[in-house]
């Protein structure tokens, strides 16, 4: 049975659009409260309740996913046209008034809104217990990747660290450079503080390794985010995780997004889910904080083949040269369904629509993207589907793997020495031989080690995961063309408008180069 003590005690601090109690923002009415460790995370538990939407495909996860060449989103009949919208993400002709770029705005500063809530409220308590001091600098952590996410997005963000505001306040953007600094300062400063076990006590929680894993990604992309790159930095951070010898690759690689994937020591920082916990659809599913994918990529009767509780609703796929780059012995290429399909028993499944009666055959193929067929698309099965119910699936989202951990260390130093070194070729090796089951022939050598061969195996080890965009603007290769979008684009693309919804809301706030 799945234990997750945290989640229960986020859940505490969760509470539905029906509840009509008053919060109290500017008294603590008594000092007796959040005396241990528990009180005091279940006092904080939206800072990580909230988390769950960041999968969300209208959300974050969303926009650093099908904004790329790794997944798309085409129309299928009457299904999934949505204005164009998942046309223009994939093309990279998306505007400022793009429903899911300002959700994802909204779910970055509603957060950072919440973290702010709680710490000041936490400060008006003047006896802190050690407990609540503890969970105060884990609720900055958290608002400091929360800032993260914002900064990588949109670039340019207000810096907004207090809630006792006047309700007219309206922030003007700061640097990315400033936002940069910010988030750098807030990690180093909460580190020595953050719970150091790895166990179901800090399951889920911003601890030590969360938040050095952070801090290596902020530093893998200083040159993007400030124009020095900290090569140094990224690779003192990394170590820290190697070192502390918490974490390593799992044998199995898709034992890391099992269904009970919470025994993984390969996941460094992830999102608990459960079907036995309260679903919540946000505003219209924009701020949904259920685990859906396999709705959003399955086929509805391909949905059989997992036994789960709702049919799919055949949206995204991969893009077919990102399948097609795999090399066919490469197991990860296995997290992509293709050809016939079978239920869990062992039947054949057809299609439903205008293929009606036809076996459900993927293709590898995708031949339009404002008219795909039903059956067009490797569809992606990374995680477990199986089982899968109310809507959600309980399989824990990740967000930081120890894989991601040596790769961003060997990219470092790749990048730092000019190419790749000894130590880089054995951590790069490291992950990519899980993959072909030791066989050696497949292993990087000094020669065959190049920065592009790197993002490459990044996109075959993180596929679905949400890094692709990321990767994609630091090598260089974001505006590039691809299927489906035969030109460059404008290097302004490489951070999102500021939502137009935004603008209108805070006359401060200018907008990004480009819009």
């Amino acid at each position: 049975m799945k234990k997750k003590l945290f989640i229960i005690l986020a859940l505490a601090g969760f509470s539905s659009c029906t509840d009509l109690d008053e919060e109290v923002y500017d008294t603590i009415i008594s000092d007796n409260f959040y005396q241990t460790e528990r009180q005091a995370l279940a006092a904080a538990g939206p800072v990580y309740s909230n988390l769950r939407a960041y999968q969300n495909p209208e959300s974050v996860w969303g926009l650093n996913t099908f904004t790329t060449d790794e997944i798309v989103l085409p129309t299928r009949g009457n299904n999934w046209y949505n204005g164009g919208m998942f046309q223009r993400y994939h093309k990279q002709e998306w505007n400022a008034s793009e429903a899911n770029i300002n959700n994802s705005w909204v779910f970055v500063f509603n957060n950072i809104n919440t973290c702010n809530r709680l710490l000041f409220q936490f400060e008006k308590i003047e006896n802190k217990s050690d407990a609540l001091l503890a969970v105060m600098k884990e609720i900055r952590g958290m608002r400091a990747f929360y800032y993260f996410l914002g900064m990588d997005l949109f670039g340019n963000v207000p810096i907004v660290d207090r809630f006792d505001v006047p309700a007219d306040y309206a922030p003007a953007n700061q640097s990315r450079e400033e936002v940069f600094r910010f988030i750098e300062s807030e990690l180093l400063a909460v580190i020595p503080e953050l719970p150091v076990a790895m166990d179901m006590t800090t399951y889920g929680r911003f601890h030590r390794w969360a938040a050095y894993a952070t801090l290596a990604k902020l530093y893998l992309n200083a040159e993007v985010y400030t124009g020095q790159p900290m090569w140094d930095e990224c690779i003192e951070a990394c170590d820290a995780i190697i070192n502390a010898g918490e974490f390593q690759l799992s044998s199995d690689f898709y034992s890391n997004f099992a269904v009970q994937n919470e025994g993984s020591q390969e996941n460094i920082f992830v999102i608990p889910f459960d079907v036995n916990l309260p679903q919540d659809w946000g505003s219209g599913g924009i701020t949904s904080r259920m685990f859906s994918h396999y709705l959003w990529t399955l086929h509805g009767d391909g949905t059989r083949a997992f036994n789960t509780q709702q049919g799919g609703w055949n949206g995204f796929a991969a893009v077919p040269s990102f399948y097609t780059s795999y090399d066919p012995e490469d197991a990860r290429r296995n997290v992509w369904l293709v050809g016939q399909q079978y239920s869990s028993s062992g039947e054949m499944l057809y299609n439903t629509a205008e293929m009606a009666g036809i076996p459900l055959v993927y293709t590898v193929e995708i031949n339009s993207l404002e008219q795909a067929k039903e059956n067009e698309g490797a569809r992606l099965a990374k995680y477990d589907y199986t089982g899968a119910e109310n809507f959600t699936m309980s399989n824990d989202f990740v967000l930081f793997r120890y894989a991601d951990i040596l790769l961003m260390k060997a990219e470092a130093l790749m990048r730092k020495n000019g190419g790749a070194t000894p130590e880089a070729v054995e951590l790069v090796n490291m992950v990519r031989s899980r993959a072909f089951q030791g066989n050696e022939e497949k292993a990087y050598t000094m020669g065959t080690l190049t920065l592009d061969a790197l993002l490459a195996e990044r996109g075959w080890e993180f596929a679905g995961e949400g890094w692709r965009r990321n990767d994609l603007v630091r090598f260089g290769e974001y505006t590039e063309p691809w299927d489906f979008k035969p030109n460059s684009t404008p290097a302004t693309r490489t951070i999102f408008p500021i939502p137009q919804a935004q603008l209108n809301a805070n006359p401060n706030l200018v907008q990004n180069p480009g819009y």
